[in-house]
């Protein structure tokens, strides 16, 4: 209530300050008063403005930081399972090398014994 009167002081004052320029008068201190305070007025209106503006912007940029730390972690997950998926592919790969490999090994080793074996007969049957 006290800042509606004293806006509409303020006003009434201006309009007769801003008379007496347009009329070329010379201001008085008082004048100059009143057109400081409707100065500081509107600066103080652009201020607020400016206030609900960056606001504003926060806001949008929160917004947009949440969806984007989202997106963030849904890529994150989604290359993780795949970093996953493929490691136990190549786990089961290197098992299923790791059994052929011992399967090559065990038939190499029963050749050689084999042939050991042969080799023994043959070595008592010259000697």
């Amino acid at each position: 209530m006290v800042e509606s009167i004293a806006a509409s002081v303020i006003d009434k004052a201006l309009e007769a300050v801003l008379r007496k320029v347009g009329e070329g008068k010379k201001l008085s201190t008082e004048d100059l008063v009143v057109l400081m305070l409707g100065l500081f007025r509107e600066i103080r209106k652009d201020v607020t403005e400016t206030n609900k503006r960056i606001d504003a912007l926060y806001e949008m940029m929160s917004r947009n930081y949440e969806v984007l730390n989202s997106r963030i972690n849904e890529v994150n997950d989604s290359l993780i399972k795949k970093i996953d998926e493929i490691n136990n592919r190549l786990v089961e790969k290197i098992d299923e090398t790791n059994k052929r490999i011992d399967a090559i090994n065990d038939s190499l080793s029963k050749r050689i014994d084999a042939l050991y074996d042969l080799t023994g007969k043959n070595y008592e049957a010259v000697g």
